[in-house]
């Protein structure tokens, strides 16, 4: 089982500088952030700094790699064609990463307006197949993620949208720490969403009176040897990739490279465990 980590949590770091200290660690795969903060927005990388990136990626022995975007999917009315030409300049630089034959993979939650799922998941649904139409134009695939605290956010719900939508540029993005601060049965999250997943984030993380407080792996609840066995269990083979959250990297003491070194222990004494 492969260990990928998210450039999500290096905002302020030089992709260039960051990737060899990533594989240090040990990682075998990356996710790499295109919000507006973020170095590697698609709008500040040229085509020749693309193909520099895609070289590099490649010399580390990185696959190609997985982005993360925050695509307001749900956005309506005129808001739509800034959806539309959002997701479209990331899956150019998706395919701009990835030199093989294989699509490439961009990360995303449900967004864009406050949603009811019992009178919205058609629209939602909707709204997600005209954006996994785009998608497949480049040969990219859309992983939405259910997000606590939001419409979408069960593994019953996820099911549904895979089912409704049918579509095969449109997947799941599977980050169960959102279903560990409901209190969510491991083994039946993995049994729901792992069938429909094209990503894999992990983290943990804790709820008390309604508050989620997100942790990194090894930090909270979750049983990661538990976790991983229930993976292999599910015959995954797309790697599992730590994110830290915006709630641990925005605070002034945050080190980032302590947390990814604290992130690949954990994950992978969990992973040997479960193997073992």
């Amino acid at each position: 089982m492969k260990l990928g980590y998210s450039t999500y949590a290096l905002q302020r770091l030089d992709i260039f500088d960051a990737l060899p200290r990533i594989r240090s660690f040990g990682y075998d795969a990356i996710e790499i952030a295109t919000g507006e903060d973020w170095p590697t927005a698609p709008r500040k990388l040229n085509a020749a700094t693309r193909q520099d990136l895609s070289s590099h990626i490649a010399d580390l022995g990185f696959p190609p790699p997985v982005l993360f975007a925050s695509v307001p999917t749900c956005a309506p009315g005129d808001a739509r064609q800034a959806v539309r030409n959002q997701l479209a300049d990331v899956c150019r630089l998706a395919r701009d990463l990835n030199p093989g034959p294989q699509p490439s993979v961009i990360t995303t939650t449900v967004g864009g307006r406050r949603l009811d799922w019992d009178t919205d998941k058609q629209r939602m649904a909707d709204d997600l197949l005209e954006l996994a139409d785009l998608a497949a134009g480049s040969d990219t695939i859309l992983a939405v993620e259910p997000h606590v605290g939001g419409a979408f956010d069960t593994p019953e719900k996820a099911v549904w949208l895979m089912r409704q939508t049918d579509h095969k540029h449109l997947k799941l993005n599977f980050d169960h720490s959102h279903f560990t601060v409901l209190g969510m049965d491991l083994q039946h999250c993995v049994d729901q969403c792992l069938p429909f997943a094209a990503h894999i984030h992990i983290k943990d993380g804790t709820m008390t009176d309604g508050k989620v407080t997100f942790l990194l792996p090894g930090q909270g609840p979750l049983d990661l040897t538990a976790y991983m066995s229930a993976l292999v269990r599910g015959g995954v083979t797309i790697p599992v990739t730590a994110e830290v959250s915006a709630m641990i990297w925005r605070r002034p003491d945050y080190d980032p490279w302590t947390a990814a070194a604290s992130c690949y222990r954990a994950l992978d004494q969990a992973r040997q465990a479960a193997s073992g």
